[in-house]
């Protein structure tokens, strides 16, 4: 037992010791942000840089990028301080017309894959920045942005809207039940549902599953979700009757399809 868990480490050990020297800081997130850190960028605290070998955060001036807390940057995200468009004009009149500007991203962002941040532009707190989005402009506060060029699409407010879209996005994970059937013979465990299992979970149950209690623990704030779990009833009493209701608004999305 002893000799297997002692294997288990030496082998993650190397594995991690290859990847520092295949990727250098860009080996891991902490790392990376460190060495942002190092050459003038501000960032604060709880941010995670996904995958830093296919992200691209610009370091030819390195103060002009501001990062708040809790911000997460996924895979091909591009933040830009300067472009080289100016060479266009280089070529045709000689003249070298520097292009740079800020860039600052507040608190608890989100920042979906394949993202590109240009100059001068502000992000504010509480924001989703949609996968692919070209962001050329400011983003206020609380607020969905996605599209090239990004633009609003929503606002954030958990307390009028958050349960009914976490309700549609679950109605829409799980699909037409027989999805699940045709590929694993069986209906779905609760696990699967583990980004939702705040519908039909009290917060005493879920902190007895490993899984769901992963979840509680992200973004250094698990007793703020165990209050939050606790002042908010789910809205289903089971996992049982939470299933029934989503396999039944499927067969009722599938019925108005073909009516």
């Amino acid at each position: 037992m002893i000799a297997t868990k002692l294997r288990r480490i030496a082998k993650v050990n190397i594995k991690s010791i290859l990847r520092k020297t295949a990727y250098g800081y860009k080996a891991e997130s902490s790392s990376y942000i460190e060495h942002l850190r190092s050459i003038g960028m501000k960032i604060g605290s709880d941010c995670i840089i996904y995958v830093p070998t296919k992200t691209l955060i610009d370091e030819q001036y390195p103060w002009m990028i501001t990062i708040g807390n809790h911000v997460r940057i996924t895979e091909g995200v591009k933040i830009l301080t300067h472009d080289y468009a100016w060479s266009v004009l280089k070529t045709e009149k000689g003249a070298i017309l520097g292009a740079s500007g800020t860039v600052k991203i507040g608190d608890n962002v989100f920042i979906g894959m394949n993202t590109v941040i240009t100059r001068n532009v502000e992000i504010g707190n509480n924001v989703i920045i949609g996968a692919g989005s070209v962001v050329t402009s400011n983003c206020d506060h609380n607020g969905v942005y996605a599209g090239v060029p990004a633009k609003r699409i929503m606002s954030i407010d958990l307390k009028s809207r958050g349960m009914h879209l976490i309700v549609d996005g679950v109605f829409n994970h799980v699909g037409d039940d027989s999805i699940y059937f045709d590929r694993y013979g069986k209906k779905p465990g609760k696990e699967v549902f583990h980004e939702y299992f705040m519908l039909f979970e009290t917060a005493e149950e879920a902190q007895k599953n490993d899984v769901f209690r992963n979840k509680i623990a992200l973004c250094k704030n698990e007793l703020d979700t165990v209050e939050y779990m606790r002042a908010h009833k789910a809205m289903f009493s089971s996992y049982d009757e939470f299933i029934e209701k989503c396999f039944e608004k499927c067969t009722n999305c599938v019925k108005e399809q073909s009516e």
